[in-house]
């Protein structure tokens, strides 16, 4: 394997690696084995069952004769007992003089010329009333709807559960009807999916939406001919909120949504940290992502696309990520910092002329809360020192001036909360890993259980090894959206000590009352150890590091199953 170590005594070694992938692959087969056998639950009934069969009667493959045609219209001798619906097309065809068989010269078949295309209007019984879209038609010309793959753009606004969409994609591609094809594109517009469709050559556009009912989801699919963009069927169906759940179960293992393929990304092994921002100054965000000594940069959409990369050192260690317009000249910079030989050093980046340079450097914790860029100075060997501060921009970067904050409360540890009558409140971990209200200094909330401890920690020096000096610890990313905290959770492996390894992790949010903290569980099952998440608009991007290290679903696709995994949520709606 590349980049493995070789140690001595490694046939124990390789024995126990052994054994682990095996338990590993056991306890896989196990959980796919059970949500398998609680498919069929639904399987009478399924809403996303139900939407794909109605497509599929769109594209019934039939033949049918044009009885009569008379200024652009005709009537064919098939109807609703041939299952003709309105909007459906045909093509349209004329049957010509006999081709034999080159040895017997038996006649096998008729010469066929394609005279043009029609679709229909309305539907009678055992006729249809077609009108004629393009061609020479004429009495007597057969018509029919090709066995032939039709070319499908399928297109899902973002108020689409994810996880339904790619159930629903993966149904039609399964019919083996359609030739599907998607996007990067985001956009409200029709005009502007239409547009993609006919770059990408499709004949027909899937458009998915949904909104709330009454508790449940109600899916809406809309089937647009590209090249007229003439909507021949609108189809709604409930889906209820405890098929929701089941279309979610077999994520709680394999990853906690099947994400849209375009939004999948094989993610080096080392990615640690993720951000969200626009570098370019295009308007459109990109995803940052550090291996943890250097910075690529993805466009969000389809699958994701490297564009830039800052190069790091070989003993760099990024301890935090974060991108903001501090200097307000329409681009992101980007705000890393570094562990490096015991020492850290913050650096401000900002991209020019497709290059990125270095703006600002000291030797502080650096860190984006809000609108304010915030820093904190650092002692080898025992962490964070002193104040933390402000750093402003006045003709470049500034310190400016210190925070009022708890004791014990680092540039990590933290978020603000602001309350209606201008009172600033702060909710922070502790090293525990307890979050804890504060108001005015005051401690007035603590979670009744902590959130299952951070990832990257030092041990402090201590003068002998029967002392322990403790650990400081760079915490967990805490981020504020329309009074929303989000929070990670992490939940050990059953049997294994905090840190040792986790079984599965959550995205909560907190919300603060005034009276009460109000906490929900955001995504659930997230297989394995969220690492990092970023919050871009109303989407949720989530980095994760899947149990055992194994992404499930590449061993069944026969592809390398080491790596991470970046999930895309959205927000909207909730």
């Amino acid at each position: 394997m590349r980049g493995a170590k070789k140690f001595k005594g490694s046939r124990v070694k390789g024995f126990k690696s052994l054994f682990t992938i095996h338990y590993s692959l056991f306890t896989v087969f196990l959980l796919f084995t059970i949500h398998c056998s609680l498919l069929p639950a639904y399987a009478d009934d399924n809403p996303l069952n139900m939407m794909r069969d109605e497509v599929l009667s769109y594209f019934k493959p039939m033949k049918g004769r044009i009885k009569s045609i008379s200024n652009g219209s005709a009537v064919a001798d098939i109807g609703i007992k041939s299952d003709v619906k309105k909007g459906m097309r045909f093509t349209v065809f004329r049957e010509g003089t006999p081709f034999l068989h080159p040895v017997t010269k038996e006649p096998i078949g008729l010469l066929e010329t394609v005279t043009g295309k029609a679709e229909v209007r309305d539907v009678g019984s055992d006729t249809s009333a077609i009108v004629i879209l393009k061609g020479d038609v004429k009495e007597s010309d057969r018509i029919r709807v090709p066995e032939t793959g039709v070319r499908v753009l399928f297109y899902h606004r973002r108020n689409v559960d994810w996880s339904l969409a790619d159930s629903y994609y993966r149904l039609l591609k399964d019919s083996g009807r359609f030739e599907l094809m998607d996007t990067a594109l985001e956009t409200d517009s029709d005009a502007e999916v239409i547009a993609e469709a006919k770059r990408l050559n499709a004949d027909v556009a899937l458009i998915l939406s949904a909104k709330e009912a009454g508790g449940d989801n109600l899916l809406m699919q809309r089937l647009l001919w590209v090249d007229n963009s003439v909507k021949f069927a609108e189809i709604e169906t409930k889906v209820p909120f405890a098929f929701m759940k089941e279309v979610k179960f077999g994520e709680e293992f394999f990853g906690p949504q099947k994400i849209d393929v375009r939004l999948y990304v094989d993610l080096p092994f080392g990615v640690r940290l993720i951000a969200s921002g626009d570098i370019d100054g295009d308007g459109k965000a990109e995803i940052l992502l550090s291996t943890g000594k250097d910075v690529r940069f993805y466009m969000s959409g389809g699958e994701l696309s490297r564009r830039y990369e800052i190069k790091g050192a070989a003993m760099d260690d990024h301890l935090r990520l974060d991108v903001m317009d501090l200097n307000k000249d329409g681009r992101d910079e980007v705000l890393i910092t570094i562990m490096k030989d015991e020492k850290i050093i913050s650096r401000i980046y900002e991209l020019r002329d497709d290059k990125f340079s270095v703006l600002w450097e000291s030797n502080v914790f650096l860190r984006r809360m809000g609108n304010e860029l915030i820093a904190q100075a650092y002692t080898a060997g025992e962490g964070y020192r002193g104040p933390v501060f402000t750093v402003i921009w006045k003709d470049g970067y500034k310190k400016g001036g210190n925070l009022s904050l708890p004791n014990d409360v680092n540039i990590y540890d933290f978020v603000y909360i602001n309350e209606s009558d201008g009172r600033r409140l702060i909710l922070a971990y502790d090293d525990a890993g307890y979050l804890n209200l504060y108001d005015d200094g005051k401690r007035i909330w603590r979670s009744a259980e902590d959130y299952g401890g951070f990832l990257t920690k030092f041990k402090r020096p201590a003068p002998t090894v029967m002392t322990d000096r403790g650990e400081w610890a760079i915490k967990d990313r805490l981020s504020m959206q329309n009074r929303e905290v989000f929070v990670i959770k992490r939940v050990p492996l059953v049997g294994m000590a905090k840190g040792m390894g986790y079984g599965n992790s959550q995205i909560r949010s907190l919300w603060w009352t005034g009276i009460s903290m109000e906490e929900r569980v955001v995504v659930e099952n997230i297989s394995g150890t969220v690492l990092d998440y970023a919050l871009e608009g109303d989407r949720l991007i989530v980095l994760d590091r899947p149990s055992f290290g194994l992404k499930v679903g590449n061993i069944f696709k026969g592809e390398s199953p080491l790596g991470s995994v970046l999930y895309i949520y959205s927000l909207k709606g909730r």
